[in-house]
């Protein structure tokens, strides 16, 4: 799998979760073209939670017959912009959609290892980040894996 595809199935997966969908959250592929416009979207015209999903490192674990075995660090940022988000109803903040993506993640494939949060002063945005790790192969193909 590329790593860009690994990031892909995750947003994929997480905007199936229809908890977080009804809670006016949107997931998004840290590599995609659009990203950066994507979550300024999500964050302002929408109000809503922008989650990222980020693959911050990739540790070679050996060698895979068609490719590399490798060891994932996966973030997925869950990121809102209070003053906008917590006025509409029904809306989840930050901390609930990254409570939601551990619970929804964690599992046979992904292993959670925790949340953390920050916030940014200069963008008013606050980000509650689920750290996960995934063991996994990098090849030249977009297969998923089993």
């Amino acid at each position: 799998m590329k790593i860009r595809g690994l990031q892909q199935k995750i947003a994929d997966a997480l905007n199936g979760v229809e908890e977080l969908v009804q809670g006016g959250c949107r997931a998004f592929a840290e590599d995609s073209m659009t990203v950066l416009n994507d979550i300024a979207q999500q964050l302002t015209s929408k109000a809503g939670v922008a989650i990222c999903i980020v693959t911050p490192t990739v540790t070679k674990n050996g060698e895979a017959a068609d490719g590399i075995a490798a060891e994932f660090a996966v973030a997925v940022q869950c990121s809102e912009k209070p003053e906008l988000n917590r006025k509409q109803p029904g809306h989840m903040t930050a901390l609930d959609a990254a409570e939601l993506v551990a619970l929804s993640l964690d599992g046979e494939q992904f292993s959670f290892v925790d949340i953390r949060q920050t916030g940014d002063a200069a963008t008013r945005t606050v980000t509650a980040t689920a750290n996960f790790n995934f063991s996994g192969k990098i090849s030249s193909t977009q297969e998923t894996e089993e």
